[in-house]
This record gives C-alpha cells, sequence and structure tokens, in this order.
C-alpha cells in the first residue's frame, strides 16, 4: 500500500481485498480511477462502490487486469482512518507498560468518554490523517511515541474543565506533532534537550505548519523548549539540520500542499486566535516534553511512576510549571499521595532560603538534613562547625537547571524546620 496526498494506493489485489474487508469499508468507498486490462481496456469504471460481488468479480478475473486500486479521500474513508488512529492512540491508555499515562487517565469514565472524541477529532484533516496512518503502518513505535507525547499534553489539560476554545484538541496535537521530524536514527528515543531540541523543534515546527495547523499549536511547538532543563543521565543526539530534512518521512511530510487540504469535517472553524488557549497549550507541551525527557532516562521500572511524580510535583511547587495545570495532574495520583505532602513540604522549606535557589534538602526524596549549595557563608542561616561532606554527586531529582556536586557544604538552619514538618522514614 502507498499512501499519497490524495489517498491510498495498492499496487496488489489481496492486500487490496484485504484492507477493504478488514476496515470494513465494503459499500462505502469507490475507485478514483478505473481498472483497465494490459490492453487498456476498461474493466471496471472509476466511482463505482466497491462491494462484495465487485470483490468477488475481480477474483474470478484476476490475473488479467493491472493490479492498480485507488482510493481516493472520502468521508468514509476518513472516518476509518481517524477510528483506526483514534484505537492506536488510546491502546497506550490500556498499555500497562506505560505506567505514568495509565495513572494519569485511569479510573475517570467521564473523561474517558469525551477522549475518544478529542483524539478522533484531532485528525481532521486529509494530510494529517494520512500522514499519522502512514507512520503507523510504516514505523509503529515511532507513533506511538509521538502518541505519548499527545496524550501527556493532552492529560496535563484534560483534569480541568478549561472553557478555552479547543484547548484539549490543540494540547493533544501540539504533543503529537512537537517531534515528528525526530524518526531519523531513532532520534526520539535520545534526549531531547537544548541545541538538539531546539534543532527538531524548527523542522517539527516546519511541518506542523505544512500541516496548517491552527497558530495555537505552531506557536506551542516553536516555543516549548525550555532553556534550563537538566536531565541526570541524558544522551542527545547530534542533529544537523539539513541532513534532518533529507530523511525520508521528513521529505514527505514537508512535501504537503496543506493550502490545497480542506478539513472533512463540518462546524469545524477554528476562528481568531486565542490567546488564553495558546497559553495553555504552550504550558502543557512544556509539561509533556518534561515528564517525556525524564521517563526515558528512568531505569527503576518498579517505582517510576512514584519517582516521576515526585520529582514533578516538586517543580510545580517551585514555580517551574503552572499549578493550574500541575495540580490536577497530582490529584490523580491518589496512591502517591504520602510522597507528594512531603516533597511539597521540602520545596516550601527551600523556598525560605535568603539566597535562593541555594537551599538544598538533601538527599531527595526522602531528605533529612538541607545545606547551602552556594556556599554563601554571610547567610544567618548557615549553622558553622556543622559543614556536610557529599561524596556521590547528586542528580537534580527532576529539578531543572541545578544538581549537587561532591564536595563540602555548610548546614542551613532551615533543617531544623524540615525535620520538624516531614517524617523521616
Amino acid at each position: 500500500m502507498k499512501i499519497t496526498s490524495t489517498g491510498l494506493e495498492f499496487q496488489d489485489f489481496p492486500e487490496f481485498r484485504t484492507f477493504v474487508v478488514e476496515y470494513e469499508l465494503l459499500g462505502s468507498v469507490s475507485l478514483s480511477e478505473p481498472i483497465v486490462d494490459k490492453s487498456g481496456n476498461v474493466l471496471l469504471k472509476e466511482k463505482v462502490a466497491i462491494k462484495e460481488n465487485l470483490i468477488k468479480k475481480l477474483e474470478e478475473m484476476d490475473g488479467k487486469f493491472i493490479p492498480s486500486f485507488k482510493l481516493a479521500m472520502s468521508k468514509d474513508l476518513m472516518k476509518m482512518l481517524k477510528q483506526v488512529l483514534a484505537k492506536a492512540v488510546l491502546s497506550r491508555i490500556e498499555d500497562k507498560s506505560n505506567q505514568f499515562i495509565k495513572h494519569l487517565f485511569e479510573q475517570n469514565a467521564e473523561k474517558m468518554a469525551s477522549l475518544k472524541g478529542i483524539i478522533q477529532n484531532s485528525f481532521y484533516t486529509k494530510s494529517i490523517a494520512l500522514a499519522f496512518f502512514r507512520i503507523l503502518l510504516n514505523e509503529k513505535d515511532f507513533f506511538l511515541y509521538l502518541a505519548d507525547m499527545g496524550l501527556l499534553s493532552l492529560g496535563s489539560v484534560i483534569q480541568k474543565k478549561y472553557q478555552f476554545k479547543m484547548v484539549n484538541r490543540y494540547s493533544f496535537l501540539a504533543g503529537l506533532c512537537a517531534d515528528i521530524s525526530t524518526s531519523k536514527d531513532g532520534i526520539y528515543k535520545r534526549t531531547l534537550i537544548g541545541l538538539p531540541l531546539t534543532t527538531s523543534t524548527s523542522l517539527s515546527t516546519e511541518i506542523a505548519r505544512k500541516f496548517a495547523l491552527p497558530e495555537e499549536v505552531i506557536a506551542a511547538i516553536n516555543g516549548h523548549p525550555l532553556a534550563a532543563f537538566e536531565i541526570p543521565n541524558g544522551n542527545p543526539p547530534d542533529i544537523n539540520i539539513e541532513e534532518l530534512k533529507k530523511h525520508p518521512l521528513n521529505v514527505e511530510l514537508l512535501a504537503g500542499t496543506s493550502m490545497e487540504d480542506e478539513s472533512l469535517e463540518e462546524n469545524d472553524e477554528e476562528g481568531e486566535y486565542a490567546e488564553e488557549t495558546a497559553d495553555v497549550v504552550l504550558s502543557a507541551l512544556k509539561i509533556a516534553r518534561y515528564v517525556s525527557e525524564n521517563l526515558k532516562v528512568s531505569v527503576d521500572k518498579e517505582h517510576l511512576s512514584e519517582r516521576l511524580l515526585v520529582m514533578f510535583t516538586y517543580n510545580s511547587e517551585k514555580g517551574i510549571f503552572r499549578k493550574d495545570l500541575a495540580d490536577p495532574m497530582i490529584n490523580r495520583f491518589v496512591e502517591f499521595d504520602a510522597a507528594i505532602k512531603k516533597i511539597r513540604v521540602i520545596a516550601e522549606i527551600e523556598n525560605k532560603c535568603k539566597f535562593p535557589p541555594a537551599a538544598w534538602a538533601y538527599p531527595k526524596p526522602k531528605a533529612a538534613q538541607v545545606l547551602c549549595k552556594e556556599r554563601n557563608y554571610q547567610c544567618p542561616f548557615i549553622v558553622n562547625g556543622w559543614d556536610l561532606k557529599i561524596i556521590t554527586a547528586q542528580d537534580p531529582f527532576g529539578f531543572i537547571g541545578t544538581s549537587l556536586a561532591v564536595g563540602t557544604y555548610p548546614k542551613c538552619a532551615l533543617e531544623e524546620e524540615l525535620q520538624k514538618k516531614v517524617k523521616i522514614e
């Protein structure tokens, strides 16, 4: 099967037959070009509905015609593509190995009911539906990764009922397309931060424009890379933008003609640019990026969700993410409530630092001591004579832009408050 800008093409009759039968398209699609014999004589006219009797007739004529079957996009074919794509995306929520996303959406029938419609309606144009159907068939692992990004972005928004225009759909689309340029050599599996992320994002933004995505989505993709984003044990790739553009999938995606791509949906007016929607979508995508990159380097799978959420909560309380988006997500993880409350207190105590962000509760997440990371000996909170010697470097535990190097640090008096408020296990 070949996926083109206008529809689907088959050069093999058994494959064509299997496709229309398996996806229940009999009676609802037709060929855009006639079927001819090897002399060019028309055997079956175009625009005739593909029904069971026609399939049987072709079976009887097998070998007597040129096996070229072209299905033009129609509402029925579009409906099928949307259903197949939505099913593939939703399967990520049911996948038990996809622990964080499963916890984010599970046990919420009301949200799940609306989720299917949000995802289906996100594939609302020919170019989007055909592009992602191609990726699903040819690069399934890459498709699942893009789906996870979409669900992470949507998951941070759907927990709360925003009244902003298209905010759920746009959040999903932003996550879905943020890394669409990164299939080459498995770049998407590597740590995407800093310059590599900026480089790949520029091409993903270009592809998003080819899709004629709403400006709110394009702005979020283009603006979401965080300037100070540290991932412990990360493995960022070296990306050459010109080589990335030459990757076959990107060549196909960039060759799209968005101006000719009309939506097959009715009542699908986007309207004017909505600032409130754009701001929420951008924030949601930043959260998705943060979670995704931490998931890539997590090695303790048994406690993956607990560790990741504790890290996320800590950063939320430190002001890295919008609390109106982060707090509803946090509340979905009821089973981790004790760990979340503890890390909230730790962040609150660190925020009392006279020279922020020098106060560093150690070791995270089960902190028992507080030290001064910046060694500000002039600070009134310094406890002289009780310096702490760190013999193993501490990763940021999800905190963007800071880690703790091996060395000796002065003790901070905030430790006393920490020990009063946090029960050390």
